[in-house]
């Protein structure tokens, strides 16, 4: 019986580009700027890629396991190979609702996996958001799903460690570090740098979408990007300061957030609340 086909165009993107970083750093507002760019397209966060590559890890093992008897094993294929070809055809579903532009893709959670990313996708970029990691705690205790402080210190934390991992990395020159409080700031050259990065004209309508629209899922209501610049953390108490020190305060530093931990002993300061109404 001769067996059907289905006929299937695959269309594959040599450069996909992902948006990563701790949640609330400005992934989702750097995404929508750079789909105001003819040259790429971007939807909806997916979330599903890691706990595919989990499986995939489970199922690659199973399928490894009693050497030159299993396909996978006796046809000596890879965890990269294996992970990489399961890769062309997620490439290739992307670009068939892209009409064939090269892709973008935002989701936080994928900063824990851009090594499994950057197989899955050998020619991808990463542009990781770096924000203020006390700004970060801020917005995700005023989030949609608030999260207690401790908790918030520990995600920005360990987010930043990964995306500091994932540099050093032999795959780390895939990846562009983009921090917040500078590309609202000096959004044109920021914007610039990255393009050349993506390798890519400059497109003034992704500045003008970061310097004039609203924020993308705000956790303060009202506030333009700029605003949202603002230090709302110096209105904590002592003792939120302190816990945010003691969970990841070597990082302001490292990161040249901070020249040391006198912040933490500072006046609060009184702000002004900008989500009533």
């Amino acid at each position: 019986m001769p067996y059907n086909r289905v006929p299937m165009k695959i269309t594959i993107c040599d450069e996909p580009v992902f948006v990563v970083g701790a949640p609330r750093s400005g992934t989702s507002m750097m995404q929508w700027a750079l789909r105001q760019h003819p040259e790429l397209w971007g939807g909806q966060e997916s979330d599903y890629l890691i706990p595919l590559v989990e499986d995939l890890r489970k199922r690659y093992e199973e399928g490894s396991r009693r050497g030159r008897l299993h396909w996978l094993s006796g046809q000596g294929v890879s965890w990269e190979e294996f992970l990489q070809h399961v890769g062309y055809g997620i490439n290739s579903l992307y670009m068939s609702r892209s009409g064939g532009t090269r892709w973008v893709e935002q989701t936080p959670q994928y900063t824990h996996a851009m090594a499994d990313m950057a197989a899955m996708f050998p020619g991808a970029q990463f542009v990781c958001m770096l924000r203020d990691g006390r700004s970060v705690v801020a917005s995700l205790r005023r989030f949609v799903n608030p999260v207690p402080h401790e908790e918030a210190c520990r995600i920005w934390k360990v987010s930043v460690e990964a995306g500091r991992e994932f540099q050093a990395s032999p795959q780390g020159e895939r990846m562009h570090v983009v921090r917040y409080e500078e590309v609202v700031a000096d959004t044109d050259a920021v914007l610039r740098r990255l393009f050349g990065f993506l390798g890519l004209p400059h497109e003034p309508r992704s500045t003008e979408f970061i310097q004039r629209k609203q924020p993308i899922n705000s956790s303060f209501r009202g506030e333009t990007s700029m605003e949202k610049a603002l230090p709302r953390w110096a209105s904590w108490t002592e003792e939120e300061r302190t816990a945010f020190a003691g969970a990841a305060g070597h990082l302001l530093v490292d990161l040249g957030f901070e020249e040391d931990d006198a912040w933490v002993t500072a006046a609060p300061v009184e702000l002004e609340d900008t989500t009533a109404g």
